[in-house]
């Protein structure tokens, strides 16, 4: 990708949840921003996903079929390291214990299921980058 076009090109969002309806409400609320929207339903899909597209923000389900998303961030950031991209854990329990392995591996935002409009407003904005 060029300079030129580099510009032009929305931020990638990869969203990551098993759940169907889940997955397509979050796509619909992130329709509202200038981003390409891109889906995982699997943890290993998520990792795949992130190392061939480089999205710039993931969204991640804690409960996902094979594996947690707070494993597969962790093998995200095994293989990108710095260049991991920002991530936000979305769970349907919002727990100390989540919130501080998280925060361990480097996951500094939590959503709580389901994702308001509002939550997803103030996580964009800190991601203004996008």
């Amino acid at each position: 990708m060029t300079a030129a076009n580099a510009h032009s090109a929305p931020a990638k969002v990869l969203v990551v949840d098993d759940d169907f309806i889940s997955l397509e409400v979050l796509k619909a609320m992130l329709s509202h921003y200038s981003v390409e929207i891109i889906t995982a339903q699997s943890g290993s899909e998520a990792v795949a996903k992130t190392l061939a597209e480089r999205p710039a923000l993931l969204l991640l389900d804690q409960e996902l079929p094979d594996f947690t998303g707070l494993e597969a961030y962790c093998k995200i950031v095994a293989e990108l390291g710095d260049d991991a991209p920002l991530a936000a854990m979305i769970s349907g329990h919002s727990t100390a214990e989540i919130s501080a392995e998280c925060q361990a591996i480097g996951i500094k935002h939590q959503l709580t299921k389901p994702v308001s409009p509002t939550q997803l407003a103030d996580l964009m904005a800190i991601a203004s980058g996008i």
